[in-house]
């Protein structure tokens, strides 16, 4: 796999989501006022998403429901900076006969970039707690003999556990805990729906499975904690690379403080990724967020205090 051209088409993504409306709708004018005008006149007031298809910028067809995920379906790729940057870095680091370990993968877009960076001897480790999502990401799956996908959530214990679904459009907001959204203008108009869902303690998964992940990435809407702490012991023996989204304080970030806490505990440093995908140490996560005025980013955390 040519890796700088794959940098080059995920180059290609930044630009098209940098570009103003009208320039996008030049692009892609079907796709554009398939995607906006759906969102816009149908889905706001039936709720009810639409099934399509695209070609992601690693060149793998990929199932999506709109209006979430519109970016993948109008660039080819996720397109908010920071998931730049976390394409890149995969893109620099998952190697031939790698495994990569996906916690919180919705429809699949870093699960299947993964399966192409890792190969036919790699082997990626998809989990999804959302019913409904995981329909999709198993479909986008199906083909890919690479991968093995879960409908479970990750945690510290195996039980049975309350799982939020909200609607489609906010989708990647599905949790084990809404209280952290009750507060937000849409919560009102996309109430969730409650379903129950069967947990694993991925310590015990990866011990069972006998693998040793590169990099494991973590996604889940504030059960980092449970995750980070059910993978303790595996992680006191072995040394992958942690990816994990970290909100901003003024967001609320006591979940992923006590996690960012376990992992230094067990020999961690952090890092934010940089524009080509290459990590830069830092001290204090919150202090970085502010001072770039973000309300999240992708923050690695590894051993290696050198890690770039």
């Amino acid at each position: 796999m040519n890796r700088n051209k794959l940098i080059k088409k995920l180059n290609r993504v930044e630009k098209i989501a940098s570009v103003s409306k009208f320039k996008r709708m030049l692009m892609h004018p079907f796709k554009y006022f398939n995607a906006i005008l759906f969102r816009e006149l149908i889905y706001k007031r039936r709720k009810v998403e639409k099934v399509v298809s695209s070609i992601t910028f690693f060149g793998t067809k990929m199932n999506l429901l709109l209006p979430s995920s519109t970016d993948i379906y109008l660039t080819g790729g996720k397109s908010h900076d920071s998931e730049i940057r976390l394409a890149k870095f995969l893109i620099n680091n998952l190697k031939n006969k790698d495994v990569f370990v996906d916690v919180g993968s919705h429809y699949g877009y870093f699960t299947l970039l993964g399966s192409k960076l890792v190969g036919n001897d790699g082997k990626v480790y998809s989990f999804e707690a959302s019913p409904s999502t995981f329909k999709v990401l198993s479909r986008n799956a199906q083909n890919e003999t690479n991968i093995k996908s879960f409908n479970l959530a990750v945690s510290d214990e195996v039980t049975e556990l309350m799982f939020y679904e909200f609607p489609n459009l906010y989708s990647e907001y599905n949790t084990l805990d809404i209280n952290q959204f009750k507060n937000e203008n849409w919560f009102s108009e996309y109430k969730p729906k409650q379903v129950n869902i069967q947990s694993v303690i991925l310590d015990k998964f990866l011990l069972d499975e006998t693998v040793y992940p590169k990099i494991i990435k973590i996604d889940v809407e504030g059960a980092e904690n449970k995750v980070i702490n059910g993978l303790k012991n595996y992680l006191s023996e072995n040394s992958p690379f942690i990816v994990m989204e970290y909100l901003s304080d003024q967001r609320g970030n006591e979940v992923h403080q006590k996690a960012e806490n376990k992992l230094n505990s067990l020999g961690y440093f952090s890092f934010v990724i940089d524009k080509s995908g290459n990590l830069r140490k830092i001290d204090f996560i919150s202090k970085y967020l502010e001072e770039n005025n973000l309300e999240s980013d992708n923050i690695v955390f590894s051993k290696k205090e050198n890690a770039s």
